[in-house]
């Protein structure tokens, strides 16, 4: 199956059935694979940001009675702005993500300390694991860096993303947020 998905021209059902000398039907293959495919809900592909932060941002809202779209939305805005920069490339996807949360936080109440607890069990993730990468989607979110992200501000300074891109934000992030967390 990993074949099908990966190469450009997959192989056809029965020459896997010729490799096993016939020992499964066509049918039986297909419908093998199918299965396969469903327990997976056709995630075979590697996590990305995206399938991070969407487990981060509800956790993130936890004492939420309804979703917070702007937190949603300025999450995803800061997502592909680190899909864009080369800096980003070396952090894990689920780093990326944590970093997204912390800074999203961060802009939308910059007084409240934007890691809690519960972030930091679910995420796996320490305020200090964070710093190298919150600061380089900060400065793209602040413009220090990457001029060359207009479409994707353009999109998310729309109404329909809560104007997101446009939210001011302080131009340093206290230290004492980085530090460990008191028990």
């Amino acid at each position: 199956m990993s074949r099908k998905y990966e190469e450009i021209t997959a192989p056809d059902v029965g020459d896997f059935c010729y490799i096993t000398d016939n020992t499964y039907p066509k049918e039986e293959v297909v419908k093998m694979e199918a299965d396969i495919l469903k327990s997976l809900k056709f995630e075979m592909g590697n996590p990305t940001v995206k399938t991070f932060l969407r487990r981060f941002t509800s956790v993130a809202q936890t004492n939420n009675k309804s979703p917070n779209l702007q937190l949603e939305f300025l999450c995803y805005y800061l997502g592909e702005l680190s899909l864009l920069d080369y800096n980003c490339v070396k952090f894990l996807p689920s780093l990326v993500a944590a970093s997204v949360i912390f800074l999203a936080k961060f802009i939308i109440q910059p007084m409240i300390r934007p890691w809690c607890a519960t972030l930091q069990q679910y995420s796996g993730y320490k305020p200090a694991d964070l710093k190298d990468c919150v600061l380089i989607i900060h400065d793209l979110y602040v413009s220090r860096k990457g001029g060359s992200l207009q479409a994707i501000r353009e999109k998310y300074k729309q109404h329909k993303f809560k104007y997101v891109a446009s939210m001011p934000s302080h131009s340093e992030i206290p230290a004492s947020y980085f530090e460990d967390l008191k028990e």
